[in-house]
């Protein structure tokens, strides 16, 4: 019973010193491995997957957005530069090696799902 009273104790201090601070929880990492490595093939099934994902982490607007111009907001830009890193990480570690080695050379994650989308797409439609 004495330790029933002690861990009540060490919770209730638990508490009561995270209730004085502030506390920031981020969301985890993007799990990637969720999604299929693209080989080029299926492309529609993995742009459905790639922007489902990035979209739950609220960034997939740099798939569409270019980089702000320095006249915007600088939290506008921060967030662009933030959202365009993580999407261009999650595409790039989604790619297989050959198209990873075309597309690390682009620098914003438009340029990409462009390029893949012009690629992949109008390719299925000539065919």
């Amino acid at each position: 019973m004495v330790d029933g009273v002690e861990n009540n104790n060490i919770v209730s201090e638990m508490s009561n010193s995270t209730s004085r601070t502030s506390t920031i929880f981020t969301k985890p990492f993007l799990d990637v491995s969720k999604i299929e490595v693209f080989l080029g093939q299926n492309f529609r099934r993995w742009q459905e997957c790639v922007s489902t994902l990035l979209d739950m982490y609220e960034v997939a607007f740099a798939l569409t957005t270019s980089k702000p111009d320095t006249s915007s907001p600088a939290k506008q830009i921060e967030d662009w530069i933030h959202a365009n890193k993580v999407c261009r990480h999650t595409m790039l570690s989604a790619l297989s090696n050959d198209l990873f080695d075309v597309y690390c050379s682009y620098k914003e994650a438009k340029e990409i799902w462009d390029s893949l989308i012009l690629k992949y797409i109008v390719e299925d439609v000539v065919r």
